[in-house]
């Protein structure tokens, strides 16, 4: 039941959705499902509303644009760790997303199971 974050390269010559094209760049993986587990403390709160998005089921596409506002929320998801492997996993979304933020060609997918 963890999410699994991907960063991918957005590649669309023309208009067409149909030419866009999708490459991983790089990934962070949640295997203990710790960052499920850090959002699901924080839901209802309406302080985190990107986070309140995370689908342990589904995915979640976000793009450069909306990175600040990410990172923030991350930030304030660090207060409730508890293990070094939840440090662990918030530093590497953490750092795919200012990749992201940097490159507005990226995409950041959060993927659930």
């Amino acid at each position: 039941m963890g999410v699994d974050a991907v960063l991918m390269r957005v590649e669309q010559p023309g208009s067409s959705p149909k030419s866009r094209r999708l490459t991983p760049a790089a990934t962070a993986l949640d295997h203990n499902d710790s960052f499920v587990r850090l959002v699901d403390q924080i839901r209802g709160r309406s302080m985190n509303p990107m986070l309140e998005r995370i689908d342990p089921y589904g995915s979640v596409i976000l793009t450069s644009a909306e990175m600040p506002q990410f990172i923030e929320e991350l930030a304030r998801l660090r207060a409730f760790a508890v293990t070094a492997e939840d440090v662990r996993v918030i530093r590497k979304f953490e750092d795919l997303a200012r990749q992201c933020a940097a490159n507005p060609a990226l995409e950041l997918h959060l993927d659930g199971d």
